[in-house]
């Protein structure tokens, strides 16, 4: 059951609560403070893959515990930095696996978070607005990609911050699980604040971190990252190819559904909201709304209106200040797929255009073994 739905009064369910909230606490702790354990990987598959990547590869990958993620060599300069970075209580954590509407959702809670500030928000690039904290932990990021400490960047970064991740759960900031914050609290939370237990009052600002997670079906996120590597890697492997090393989680950040259902053990914690990339399209007004609702914001109907225009596809792919054009033009030609854009596409089910039945079907099976059991909902 939930921690914040649990039956009882506050003051009747003060002690049992805290110790949940403590032993809840704990496990993620433990897990963000295990000694960090790279092993590079190697095999027949995983040496085609890197050789048809050959540059942002270009070092090889590397096996990542906690977690087990398959990662780049660069990330061992900069993971403990990561773990022990200065959580802030107002921090907003947008946290996806690759290509499932993560600058979709960084655009969304940036603007509601500043006040629906469009006139900064179209004076300075996304990236700036809202770090990619690991960016520099891509292999070869400082001559490939120009972008420098991105670690620093999050560190210098005025209040509030809203910070993009990749990284799986057990790799985030160890803060993340114990910063008291100012803002997310649910009604059963505020009755709490006002009963008799003040070291309860204390131990729920601890918990009520703000985490966004946004997930994407395994297929579309396929042929998304397909797309990617051929646009930022110069992949020049197929498709075939690519799928293979996607189920068996060779792309940079491993696999799909570890990454997900990590977060969707906790999607019902006060302090978590688990968006869909499905969601987004079907209802973008709905998930707007409970995001906001989320950050404590709140939307007139003129309001929800214009940010939604704002963060419709047409608009995001031509505004050059979130669509990575800019990044894009910092390589060098010959490393850039010409042919492809960031923002290709924006829908649900485009697979069925460029996947066979064959891969299809090897995706869905993976699919169905990885969420057996969990209770995960396929949208």
């Amino acid at each position: 059951m939930p921690l914040h739905c649990l039956p009882l009064s506050p003051v009747q369910n003060g002690g049992a609560m805290f110790h949940l909230l403590s032993q809840f606490l704990q496990i993620n702790y433990k897990m963000s403070t295990q000694e960090f354990r790279f092993e590079e990987l190697r095999g027949p598959l995983v040496d085609k893959f890197v050789k048809s990547n050959d540059n942002i590869y270009k070092y090889g990958l590397i096996k990542v515990w906690p977690s087990g993620c398959t990662f780049y060599p660069e990330y061992r300069n900069h993971a403990q930095r990561i773990r022990d970075l200065e959580v802030r209580a107002d921090d907003v954590w947008i946290v996806t696996y690759p290509k499932c509407g993560t600058t979709w959702t960084q655009e969304m809670v940036w603007l509601l978070m500043n006040n629906l500030d469009y006139e900064k928000a179209g004076k300075i690039l996304l990236t700036e607005r809202s770090p990619f904290i690991e960016y520099s932990c891509l292999s070869g990021s400082e001559d490939l990609f120009q972008v420098g400490d991105t670690v620093a960047e999050v560190e210098e970064l005025k209040s509030p911050r809203v910070v993009k991740t990749h990284l799986p759960l057990e790799l985030l900031p160890k803060q993340l699980w114990t910063v008291k914050p100012k803002v997310r609290t649910t009604t059963y939370c505020k009755s709490l604040l006002f009963s008799q237990f003040s070291h309860i009052q204390f131990f729920l600002g601890l918990v009520a971190q703000q985490i966004i997670y946004v997930a994407r079906g395994a297929k579309d996120v396929a042929v998304s990252y397909f797309h990617h590597h051929r646009l930022w890697n110069c992949y020049v492997g197929t498709c075939e190819d690519f799928v293979d090393a996607f189920i068996e989680g060779y792309p940079g950040y491993g696999s799909l559904w570890d990454h997900i259902l990590e977060f969707w053990k906790i999607r019902n914690e006060p302090y978590v909201l688990f968006n869909t990339f499905e969601e987004m399209k079907k209802d973008l007004p709905n998930v707007v709304q409970r995001t906001a609702k989320f950050l404590n914001k709140s939307l007139n109907c003129q309001q929800l209106q214009k940010l939604c225009e704002h963060l419709s596809f047409d608009s995001m792919k031509n505004n050059p200040w979130v669509n990575h054009d800019d990044e894009l033009g910092k390589i060098a030609r010959s490393t850039v797929n010409v042919e492809e854009r960031f923002m290709r596409k924006g829908q649900v089910g485009n697979w069925k255009s460029e996947l066979t039945p064959q891969q299809a079907e090897k995706i869905d099976k993976w699919t169905d073994e990885k969420i057996k059991g969990t209770g995960y909902v396929l949208h």
